[in-house]
């Protein structure tokens, strides 16, 4: 998380030792648009920058901590929100866009294979960035994604859904001809250089834009929350899902699962038997 932040400063061109109160909350306004109102996410960050910032402090590397006072009067919710995810129809008719036509542009092959990933194996917009060509196994019988370690998240190998094979698989052999430095899959320019956060979720918004969907999260958590339910639905345990997202706690699987089971008013509507 604070690797996201750390390049927020980078970008303002502040370090950990020069950022006050103005960066950080700039770094807020640009996270809104990815992380919806009712989460825990922006508390969570300044809590993790509260928690620096005092180390920096004590190493005598600041002299304060510009996060102190934003965090007085913040209290955790006492509910979950409800995790946002697209319904079902919407989903297939989103896994019904991950095609591109065989004389397409780079970019739109490009475009169409981040939405293709993201919705069909619940990876993060960080774990997408970070991906190796040799990463993505588009051959044989058993065609998957591999993920590597990252912060609390487990190594995994995620098998691909199979709407987004076909895409994925021109994808990769339209990136292998691109002459380019680095080995990144997805790269923003021709010098190899990683994507950014924002194009991802721009990718996103413009493939939902595309079937007329719109969300309170926008972002590429959508797709991942779609592609947990998805598997929930299809007969997932809590921990397979949990696994599948890289997550060692099962409370995210727990929150999509309850998305599919009917609400109490529900089951007193339904009639009795008798």
């Amino acid at each position: 998380m604070f690797a996201r932040f750390h390049r927020h400063l980078g970008r303002h061109g502040k370090t950990v030792a020069t950022f006050g109160s103005a960066e950080i909350e700039d770094f807020f306004s640009a996270l809104a648009r990815d992380a919806r109102p009712d989460t825990t996410t922006q508390l969570r960050y300044l809590k993790l920058i509260d928690r620096v910032s005092r180390h920096l402090v004590a190493m005598e590397v600041r002299k304060d901590n510009p996060a102190s006072l934003m965090l007085v009067g913040q209290v955790w919710p006492e509910d979950e929100p409800t995790p946002v995810f697209l319904l079902d129809t919407d989903d297939h008719r989103l896994q019904g866009t991950c095609a591109a036509p065989a004389d397409a542009p780079f970019k739109q092959l490009r475009s169409v294979a981040i939405v293709a990933i993201f919705l069909g194996t619940g990876i993060t917009s960080a774990e997408c960035r970070r991906l190796d060509l040799d990463d993505l196994n588009v051959d044989g019988l058993r065609p998957d994604v591999y993920v590597a370690k990252r912060g609390p998240r487990i190594a995994r190998r995620v098998p691909l859904d199979p709407f987004c094979i076909d895409v994925l698989r021109e994808y990769v052999s339209a990136r292998r001809m691109l002459a380019c430095p680095t080995h990144y899959l997805f790269v923003a320019t021709a010098t190899g250089k990683p994507m950014k956060d924002d194009t991802l979720g721009k990718c996103v918004r413009s493939a939902l834009a595309k079937i007329e969907v719109t969300a309170a999260d926008m972002s590429p958590r959508l797709l991942r929350n779609t592609y947990g339910r998805r598997h929930i639905a299809a007969g997932g345990t809590n921990e397979q899902v949990s696994n599948l997202l890289g997550l060692s706690s099962h409370r995210t699987a727990v929150r999509l699962r309850q998305t599919l089971e009917p609400a109490p008013a529900d089951i007193a509507a339904e009639p009795q038997k008798i």
